[in-house]
C-alpha cells in the first residue's frame, strides 16, 4: 500500500489495477485528491473504489474532474442505454429479460471512433449474489512480452476498427470506421502498448487478409493471456475507472437470471491513439 495526497493506493496485480481508499466520492475532491487518482491511473491503468453510493449528478461530477464527458458512438446499437436526461451517462442494466449484456467480449471502449473515450467510469448499484466479475488486462505488459522480431515486425503498422463488429447491426446506426496505430504510445506515461481488439479490429492495413487474419488471431490470443489480468468482484456501490488508453476489459455474463444494475459515464479523450 502506497499514499498518495490523503488517499491510499493498493496494487492488485503486478502489472494492472489498484484499490484507492480513503476518499469519498460523494462529496467534492479537493486537487490534490484529483491529483493522486490521476497518478495512479497512471501507474495501474484502472483503480477501483468501493462503499461509494453516489448518484449520477455526483458520479458526473467525479468524471469532470478529468476531462470533458464522451457521449456513446453505439447508438441504438447497444446493450447499455443513454439516460434520459444525461445522453452521456449509459444505464447498464442487465437482468432475466436481457438478451446480451455489454462487453462480452475483450475490447477497449469505442477504439472505431476517430478520437476514442480516453477513460470509463462505471458504478454498480446492484450486484448478483455471486458472479458478474469484470476482467482487466495492461496493454503495456502485453506489448512488452512481444519478441523483438514481433516489436520490430508491428512497428508502424496502422489497423481498422469498426463498431459494426461489435454493435448491434439490427439498427439504423451507422457505426464509426477508423485507423489506428497497431502499437501506440500513452501520452501521460511514454510507454509502447498495443492498441488491437477482439471486439473491434477488423484487419491490419495493407497487409494480405490471411497475413492480416493471422496476425491479429496471435495478438488476440496474446492480449488475453492471464499473466497480465485481474479480475475484478464487484459489490453494491463499486467503482471501476480505467484508462482506455491502456487497458482492456471483458465482462463475464455468469449471473443470469439476476440482476447486475448501474451507471457507466465516459471521459472524452483529447487526441486519437499516438503512433509508438
Amino acid at each position: 500500500m502506497e499514499r498518495l495526497a490523503t488517499l491510499t493506493v493498493t496494487a492488485l496485480s503486478p502489472h494492472v489495477g489498484a484499490e484507492i481508499g480513503d476518499v469519498d466520492l460523494t462529496k467534492p475532491l479537493s486537487p490534490a485528491q484529483v491529483g493522486a487518482i490521476k497518478e495512479a491511473l497512471a501507474s495501474h491503468g484502472v483503480v477501483f473504489f468501493r462503499e461509494q453510493p453516489i448518484d449520477l449528478e455526483m458520479h458526473r461530477r467525479f468524471a469532470l474532474h478529468f476531462g470533458e464527458l464522451h457521449v456513446h458512438v453505439g447508438g441504438e446499437g447497444t446493450a447499455s442505454k443513454p439516460d434520459e436526461k444525461y445522453p452521456e451517462a449509459r444505464r447498464q442494466h442487465f437482468d432475466a429479460n436481457s438478451k446480451r449484456v455489454s462487453g462480452e467480449v475483450w475490447h477497449t471502449d469505442q477504439s472505431c471512433a476517430a478520437i476514442p473515450p480516453m477513460a470509463s467510469i462505471l458504478h454498480q448499484r446492484i450486484v448478483p449474489p455471486t458472479g458478474g466479475d469484470t476482467l482487466f488486462a495492461s496493454m503495456y505488459a502485453a506489448y512488452d512480452a512481444l519478441s523483438e522480431r514481433m516489436k520490430a515486425y508491428l512497428a508502424g503498422l496502422t489497423a481498422t476498427h469498426d463498431g459494426a463488429k461489435l454493435f448491434d447491426k439490427g439498427t439504423r446506426t451507422v457505426y464509426p470506421v477508423s485507423s489506428h496505430p497497431v502499437v501506440a504510445v500513452h501520452p501521460w506515461t511514454g510507454r509502447k502498448l498495443l492498441y488491437v481488439n477482439r471486439g473491434q479490429t477488423t484487419h491490419i492495413d495493407g497487409l494480405a487478409p490471411d497475413e492480416s487474419a493471422a496476425i491479429l488471431e496471435y495478438l488476440f490470443d496474446h492480449i488475453e493471456c492471464p499473466e497480465w489480468q485481474m479480475r475484478f468482484h464487484w459489490r453494491e456501490n463499486s467503482i471501476a475507472f480505467w484508462d482506455n488508453r491502456c487497458t482492456q476489459h471483458r465482462a463475464i455474463w455468469d449471473y443470469w437470471p439476476h440482476v447486475r444494475s448501474g451507471y457507466r459515464v465516459q471521459i472524452k479523450g483529447t487526441q486519437p491513439p499516438v503512433p509508438a
